[in-house]
């Protein structure tokens, strides 16, 4: 994992950059997010959003045509549900993504990315239901590690150069959980589907 994210910040930094290459915009969307347990029950899905900005690199000049890669900055709301349980995590998140991108008309491209994520826990919340009364506890610290990494893959469609319309997978690579039971810690991956735009300036 630390190669290919060294691979991925060497590439960005040997290229030369130029207005002409760089674009950055604003991103957002939707999450549908799970929390998945190994050794026991997994939760149900949780709605969450995402927002944040985006920075995309023309790779043509140093690959070859259609080749470019990609961060976002985002603020991500992920989580769990269960019958008397939920768990909101917030998170800021960096996704890194080589990607290539496919002409299909002067005014539609079809794309599609994939790389690590790395993200920290900045708000997470417990909220348990007991006798009809909510108690919130927090869950980064004694339940939860506040880090978290993983990989992202996306496809979507690019419209007049401008507007980006995608969807996408993330996959935790970290066991997040510190909890146990019975003596054994229990290991938690999140996972999360989502679906986003983009306004390219």
């Amino acid at each position: 994992m630390k190669k290919i994210i060294l691979a991925v910040v060497a590439l960005m930094a040997t290229c030369t950059l130029s207005a002409q290459d760089l674009r950055v915009g604003l991103t957002g969307g939707l999450n549908f997010a799970n929390l998945h347990f190994s050794q026991t029950n997994s939760s149900d899905g949780y709605l969450g959003i995402n927002l944040g900005i985006k920075a995309e690199y023309d790779l043509s000049s140093v690959i070859e045509e259609g080749f470019y890669a990609d961060a976002r900055l985002l603020y991500t709301l992920k989580g769990g549900r269960w019958a008397s349980l939920h768990q909101n995590l917030s998170y800021l998140e960096l996704p890194l993504n080589f990607g290539y991108r496919y002409s299909l008309s002067s005014d539609v491209k079809i794309f599609g990315g994939l790389g690590p994520y790395l993200a920290y826990g900045i708000a997470g919340k417990n909220v348990a239901k007991k006798d009809g009364i909510k108690v919130k506890t927090p869950a980064f610290g004694d339940i939860y590690k506040r880090f978290d990494f993983g990989l992202n893959y996306n496809v979507g469609v690019e419209l007049y150069d401008e507007w980006q319309i995608f969807i996408g997978f993330e996959h935790g690579l970290r066991n997040a959980n510190k909890s146990a039971i019975e003596g054994e810690t229990l290991k938690m991956h999140p996972l999360n589907f989502y679906i986003g735009c983009a306004y390219m300036f």
